[in-house]
Protein backbone atom coordinates (compact mmCIF):
# COMPACT_ATOMS: atom_id res chain seq x y z
CA UNK A 1 0.00 0.00 0.00
CA UNK A 2 1.07 3.50 -0.87
CA UNK A 3 0.76 6.40 0.84
CA UNK A 4 -0.26 10.06 -0.90
CA UNK A 5 3.06 11.00 0.14
CA UNK A 6 4.73 10.70 -3.15
CA UNK A 7 6.44 13.97 -3.38
CA UNK A 8 8.14 13.52 0.33
CA UNK A 9 8.28 9.87 -0.52
CA UNK A 10 10.61 10.60 -3.73
CA UNK A 11 12.88 12.90 -1.56
CA UNK A 12 13.65 10.64 0.85
CA UNK A 13 14.44 8.12 -2.15
CA UNK A 14 17.19 10.69 -3.13
CA UNK A 15 18.67 10.93 -0.14
CA UNK A 16 19.37 7.39 0.31
CA UNK A 17 20.53 7.37 -3.08
CA UNK A 18 23.04 10.34 -2.30
CA UNK A 19 24.38 8.23 0.40
CA UNK A 20 27.91 6.79 -0.81
CA UNK A 21 29.73 6.13 2.29
CA UNK A 22 30.56 1.92 2.37
CA UNK A 23 29.23 0.14 5.08
CA UNK A 24 29.91 -3.47 6.68
CA UNK A 25 32.98 -5.63 6.50
CA UNK A 26 31.33 -8.75 4.62
CA UNK A 27 33.55 -10.98 6.45
CA UNK A 28 32.42 -9.93 10.05
CA UNK A 29 29.08 -9.54 8.76
CA UNK A 30 29.07 -13.89 7.64
CA UNK A 31 28.98 -14.24 11.72
CA UNK A 32 26.32 -12.67 11.66
CA UNK A 33 23.17 -13.64 9.35
CA UNK A 34 19.55 -13.20 9.52
CA UNK A 35 16.81 -13.80 7.71
CA UNK A 36 14.09 -10.76 7.55
CA UNK A 37 14.18 -6.94 8.41
CA UNK A 38 11.08 -6.10 11.05
CA UNK A 39 10.26 -2.76 10.35
CA UNK A 40 8.46 -1.91 13.49
CA UNK A 41 5.92 1.41 13.94
CA UNK A 42 4.78 1.94 17.34
CA UNK A 43 2.16 4.42 19.14
CA UNK A 44 3.77 7.32 20.91
CA UNK A 45 1.04 8.06 23.12
CA UNK A 46 1.51 4.61 24.50
CA UNK A 47 5.44 4.81 24.49
CA UNK A 48 4.97 7.34 27.07
CA UNK A 49 2.40 5.94 29.39
CA UNK A 50 5.45 3.06 29.41
CA UNK A 51 8.13 5.48 29.97
CA UNK A 52 6.56 7.72 32.56
CA UNK A 53 5.19 4.73 34.90
CA UNK A 54 8.46 3.44 34.96
CA UNK A 55 9.47 6.91 36.93
CA UNK A 56 6.57 9.70 37.55
CA UNK A 57 9.53 12.55 37.12
CA UNK A 58 9.67 11.22 33.36
CA UNK A 59 8.55 13.53 30.65
CA UNK A 60 7.89 12.64 26.79
CA UNK A 61 8.38 14.41 23.24
CA UNK A 62 5.62 13.99 20.34
CA UNK A 63 5.66 14.64 16.86
CA UNK A 64 4.31 17.86 16.00
CA UNK A 65 1.61 15.85 13.34
CA UNK A 66 -1.21 14.34 16.04
CA UNK A 67 -2.24 11.03 15.83
CA UNK A 68 0.75 10.01 14.18
CA UNK A 69 2.69 6.53 14.37
CA UNK A 70 6.70 6.74 14.74
CA UNK A 71 9.36 4.60 13.79
CA UNK A 72 10.63 2.57 16.37
CA UNK A 73 13.11 0.65 14.16
CA UNK A 74 14.81 -2.07 11.57
CA UNK A 75 15.63 -4.69 13.04
CA UNK A 76 17.47 -7.53 11.46
CA UNK A 77 16.29 -11.15 12.66
CA UNK A 78 16.87 -14.90 12.17
CA UNK A 79 13.87 -16.61 12.13
CA UNK A 80 13.49 -18.45 15.36
CA UNK A 81 16.02 -16.63 16.89
CA UNK A 82 16.53 -13.77 18.92
CA UNK A 83 18.84 -10.54 16.68
CA UNK A 84 21.54 -10.48 15.69
CA UNK A 85 22.70 -7.67 17.16
CA UNK A 86 25.86 -5.20 17.39
CA UNK A 87 27.39 -6.99 14.93
CA UNK A 88 30.14 -4.32 14.66
CA UNK A 89 30.76 -2.35 17.96
CA UNK A 90 33.73 -0.07 16.26
CA UNK A 91 31.08 1.14 13.79
CA UNK A 92 30.27 4.34 16.02
CA UNK A 93 27.27 6.02 16.07
CA UNK A 94 27.86 9.55 14.12
CA UNK A 95 25.15 12.65 14.49
CA UNK A 96 26.91 14.54 11.88
CA UNK A 97 26.25 12.02 9.48
CA UNK A 98 22.39 11.57 9.20
CA UNK A 99 22.25 15.93 9.40
CA UNK A 100 20.42 16.44 6.14
CA UNK A 101 17.45 14.19 7.54
CA UNK A 102 17.76 15.31 11.54
CA UNK A 103 14.78 17.60 11.07
CA UNK A 104 12.58 14.34 9.63
CA UNK A 105 13.81 11.94 12.12
CA UNK A 106 12.63 14.77 15.02
CA UNK A 107 9.25 14.13 13.79
CA UNK A 108 9.00 10.30 12.39
CA UNK A 109 11.67 8.75 14.31
CA UNK A 110 11.33 10.62 17.50
CA UNK A 111 12.72 9.68 20.78
CA UNK A 112 9.37 10.09 22.74
CA UNK A 113 11.53 9.46 26.16
CA UNK A 114 12.44 13.18 26.60
CA UNK A 115 15.12 12.95 29.43
CA UNK A 116 17.38 10.83 27.56
CA UNK A 117 20.30 12.48 25.69
CA UNK A 118 18.79 13.63 22.03
CA UNK A 119 20.70 11.17 20.06
CA UNK A 120 20.61 7.89 22.44
CA UNK A 121 17.68 6.39 20.70
CA UNK A 122 19.28 7.22 17.12
CA UNK A 123 22.52 5.65 18.44
CA UNK A 124 21.41 3.00 19.91
CA UNK A 125 19.20 1.81 17.16
CA UNK A 126 22.09 2.18 14.27
CA UNK A 127 24.73 0.10 17.26
CA UNK A 128 22.55 -2.63 17.65
CA UNK A 129 20.25 -3.20 14.61
CA UNK A 130 21.79 -0.59 11.67
CA UNK A 131 25.68 -2.50 11.87
CA UNK A 132 23.62 -5.89 11.04
CA UNK A 133 21.73 -4.46 8.50
CA UNK A 134 24.49 -2.52 7.10
CA UNK A 135 25.35 -5.99 4.53
CA UNK A 136 22.46 -5.03 2.41
CA UNK A 137 23.79 -1.80 -0.06
CA UNK A 138 20.89 0.19 0.35
CA UNK A 139 21.55 -0.21 4.12
CA UNK A 140 25.53 0.23 4.03
CA UNK A 141 25.47 3.42 6.14
CA UNK A 142 23.70 5.14 8.98
CA UNK A 143 21.95 7.76 6.00
CA UNK A 144 20.43 5.00 4.35
CA UNK A 145 19.89 3.18 7.18
CA UNK A 146 17.47 6.23 8.56
CA UNK A 147 16.12 7.40 5.59
CA UNK A 148 14.90 3.80 4.57
CA UNK A 149 12.63 3.82 7.96
CA UNK A 150 11.31 7.31 7.06
CA UNK A 151 10.57 5.63 3.59
CA UNK A 152 8.81 2.36 4.79
CA UNK A 153 6.94 5.17 7.26
CA UNK A 154 5.50 6.75 4.26
CA UNK A 155 4.87 3.72 2.13
CA UNK A 156 2.91 1.66 5.07
CA UNK A 157 1.81 4.17 7.10
CA UNK A 158 -0.17 2.80 10.29
CA UNK A 159 -2.03 5.95 10.57
CA UNK A 160 -3.79 5.84 7.19
CA UNK A 161 -4.14 1.99 7.14
CA UNK A 162 -5.62 2.09 10.25
CA UNK A 163 -7.77 5.13 9.84
CA UNK A 164 -9.26 3.79 6.32
CA UNK A 165 -10.76 1.07 8.64
CA UNK A 166 -12.14 3.94 10.82
CA UNK A 167 -9.75 2.50 13.52
CA UNK A 168 -8.73 5.97 15.12
CA UNK A 169 -7.24 7.12 18.27
CA UNK A 170 -10.26 8.28 20.77
CA UNK A 171 -11.16 7.68 24.56
CA UNK A 172 -14.47 5.91 24.13
CA UNK A 173 -13.80 2.98 21.07
CA UNK A 174 -12.06 0.24 22.07
CA UNK A 175 -10.97 -2.45 18.89
CA UNK A 176 -10.65 -6.48 19.02
CA UNK A 177 -7.15 -7.27 18.47
CA UNK A 178 -8.16 -10.14 15.62
CA UNK A 179 -10.01 -7.28 13.68
CA UNK A 180 -6.68 -4.98 13.57
CA UNK A 181 -4.75 -7.51 12.37
CA UNK A 182 -7.41 -8.07 9.37
CA UNK A 183 -7.33 -4.90 8.46
CA UNK A 184 -3.24 -4.77 8.36
CA UNK A 185 -3.02 -7.91 6.25
CA UNK A 186 -5.71 -7.15 3.96
CA UNK A 187 -3.44 -3.37 3.78
CA UNK A 188 -0.56 -4.87 2.94
CA UNK A 189 -1.14 -8.35 1.64
CA UNK A 190 1.06 -10.04 4.25
CA UNK A 191 1.10 -11.40 7.86
CA UNK A 192 2.08 -8.23 10.68
CA UNK A 193 3.47 -8.78 13.86
CA UNK A 194 0.66 -6.95 16.44
CA UNK A 195 1.70 -5.61 19.90
CA UNK A 196 -0.04 -4.47 22.68
CA UNK A 197 1.02 -3.25 25.93
CA UNK A 198 -1.01 -4.48 28.88
CA UNK A 199 -1.30 -2.18 32.06
CA UNK A 200 -0.42 -4.16 35.44
CA UNK A 201 -2.83 -1.55 37.20
CA UNK A 202 -6.07 -1.78 35.57
CA UNK A 203 -5.82 -5.09 33.15
CA UNK A 204 -6.26 -2.55 30.20
CA UNK A 205 -4.82 -3.29 26.67
CA UNK A 206 -3.27 -0.77 24.67
CA UNK A 207 -2.17 -0.09 21.01
CA UNK A 208 1.34 -0.17 20.83
CA UNK A 209 3.82 -1.08 17.95
CA UNK A 210 2.77 -2.44 14.83
CA UNK A 211 5.86 -4.42 12.64
CA UNK A 212 6.30 -5.95 9.13
CA UNK A 213 9.01 -7.56 7.42
CA UNK A 214 11.09 -7.60 4.58
CA UNK A 215 13.57 -9.88 3.11
CA UNK A 216 16.43 -9.08 2.16
CA UNK A 217 15.73 -7.51 -1.82
CA UNK A 218 13.39 -5.40 0.38
CA UNK A 219 10.67 -6.44 -0.72
CA UNK A 220 7.15 -7.48 1.63
CA UNK A 221 7.28 -10.81 2.89
CA UNK A 222 5.39 -12.45 5.89
CA UNK A 223 6.09 -11.74 9.95
CA UNK A 224 6.06 -15.69 10.09
CA UNK A 225 8.79 -17.35 12.41
CA UNK A 226 10.37 -14.58 13.88
CA UNK A 227 10.82 -14.44 17.73
CA UNK A 228 10.95 -12.05 20.25
CA UNK A 229 10.82 -12.11 24.32
CA UNK A 230 9.40 -10.42 26.56
CA UNK A 231 5.46 -10.34 25.37
CA UNK A 232 2.78 -12.47 25.35
CA UNK A 233 3.09 -14.20 22.09
CA UNK A 234 -0.11 -15.76 20.85
CA UNK A 235 -0.35 -17.52 17.23
CA UNK A 236 -4.10 -18.22 16.13
CA UNK A 237 -3.63 -20.06 12.78
CA UNK A 238 -1.19 -17.42 10.70
CA UNK A 239 -2.03 -14.70 13.21
CA UNK A 240 1.31 -13.22 14.80
CA UNK A 241 -0.62 -11.37 17.51
CA UNK A 242 1.36 -10.24 21.04
CA UNK A 243 -1.75 -9.19 22.76
CA UNK A 244 -4.44 -10.69 25.28
CA UNK A 245 -7.41 -11.72 22.84
CA UNK A 246 -9.83 -11.84 25.33
CA UNK A 247 -9.45 -7.92 26.14
CA UNK A 248 -10.29 -5.49 23.87
CA UNK A 249 -7.45 -3.09 22.17
CA UNK A 250 -7.55 0.74 23.53
CA UNK A 251 -5.95 3.04 21.30
CA UNK A 252 -5.31 6.58 23.26
CA UNK A 253 -5.43 9.68 22.02
CA UNK A 254 -3.60 11.32 24.72
CA UNK A 255 -1.50 9.60 27.53
CA UNK A 256 -3.50 7.11 29.51
CA UNK A 257 -3.33 8.31 33.15
CA UNK A 258 -0.34 6.60 35.48
CA UNK A 259 -2.01 4.44 38.40
CA UNK A 260 1.07 3.40 40.54
CA UNK A 261 0.84 1.53 43.55
CA UNK A 262 1.16 2.86 46.68
CA UNK A 263 3.96 0.81 47.29
CA UNK A 264 6.07 1.77 44.39
CA UNK A 265 5.79 5.76 45.42
CA UNK A 266 7.08 4.70 49.21
CA UNK A 267 10.52 5.46 50.47
CA UNK A 268 12.26 2.41 51.13
CA UNK A 269 11.87 2.95 55.46
CA UNK A 270 8.08 3.05 54.36
CA UNK A 271 7.70 -0.01 52.75
CA UNK A 272 9.87 -1.66 55.82
CA UNK A 273 6.97 -0.02 58.05
CA UNK A 274 4.45 -1.10 55.89
CA UNK A 275 5.62 -4.64 55.39
CA UNK A 276 6.39 -4.84 59.28
CA UNK A 277 2.85 -3.49 60.50
CA UNK A 278 0.76 -6.23 57.83
CA UNK A 279 3.09 -8.80 58.86
CA UNK A 280 1.82 -8.20 63.14
CA UNK A 281 -1.65 -7.34 61.47
CA UNK A 282 -1.49 -10.87 60.05
CA UNK A 283 -0.79 -12.91 62.50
Amino acid sequence: MRSAGGAAAAALYALVALSVADGADDNQAKSHEWDVLIFTQHWPATVCYQWMDKDSSHSCAFPSQKNTWTVHGIWPTKFGEMGPSFCNNSWKFDPTLIQPIEAHLDQYWINVEKDTPHYSFWGHEWSKHGTCAAVLPPLNNEMKYFAQGLLWLQLYSMSEILAKADITPNEISTFEPLHIYSVIKAAIGKNPSLHCALDAHSGKSYMFEIRICFNKSMELVDCDGIKLSGERSILRGDKLIHCDLTKPVEYPSVVPPIKQSIVSRLPLIEIYKLITWLRWFTL
